[in-house]
């Protein structure tokens, strides 16, 4: 519980903070390149820390893709030397060994880019995010597609991984739980249901 509770302060304090430099930025005529960097920081955070619910409203989903967006518009005012000094990339260097990213191709990507150029706002921003390792920017991205995923349920659009499932010729199941707290699988496609039996303890053991 506490988890929770110290989860929930730290996205406020990070939300507060991205709200008070943001506010700054759209008050000067001349953006002042501090303040969008702490934007861009806070703003990281701020959805990286939020605390998840079981239940998600229309509301709650487009105020928090909206953020999304302005945190990434005001990083492709960056430029790559900028960014990487907020957010280094993680100096981690065997992802060769397992086929993910690590720091040598992240560096290989950046050396592609000029240093000093603005990263680029859109679809160049979520590029250069996509091409980036850190722990912090990789829990962005994917904070980012499943805000996109819960605008397209509510919209009554299967999510994108759904969608990559279905093209892909793989079966999907939802999770429920009926009025007595059983939980169950349903596979909405023939619309039959499957119990979910939960592992029984390991220092529990049968006896005859």
């Amino acid at each position: 519980m506490m988890t929770n509770i110290t989860k929930q302060n730290r996205h406020e304090i990070y939300m507060r903070a991205y709200l008070k430099s943001l506010t700054k930025i759209l008050q000067e005529e001349n953006r002042v390149l501090e303040h969008i960097k702490k934007t861009v920081f806070y703003g990281v955070k701020s959805i990286i820390t939020r605390p998840r619910s079981d239940y998600i409203t229309r509301e709650e989903v487009e105020q928090r893709f909206q953020t999304i967006n302005i945190i990434q518009d005001c990083i492709g005012l960056l430029t790559s030397r900028e960014f990487m000094n907020i957010f280094p990339i993680a100096k981690e260097y065997d992802g060769d060994k397992w086929q993910v990213k690590d720091y040598f191709y992240t560096m290989n990507y950046i050396n592609t880019l000029d240093l000093d150029a603005p990263i680029g706002t859109g679809e160049k921003a979520l590029n250069f995010l996509w091409e980036y390792y850190n722990r912090d920017i990789l829990r962005f991205v994917v904070e980012g597609m499943c805000c996109m995923s819960d605008l397209r349920k509510l919209q009554g659009q299967p999510s994108l991984m759904e969608e990559w499932a279905t093209k892909n010729a793989i079966k999907t199941y939802t999770m429920h739980t009926d009025s007595r707290g059983n939980q169950f699988l349903l596979d909405k496609k023939i619309g039959t249901t499957a119990k979910v039996s939960k592992p029984r303890p390991k220092h529990l053991k049968v006896i005859k």
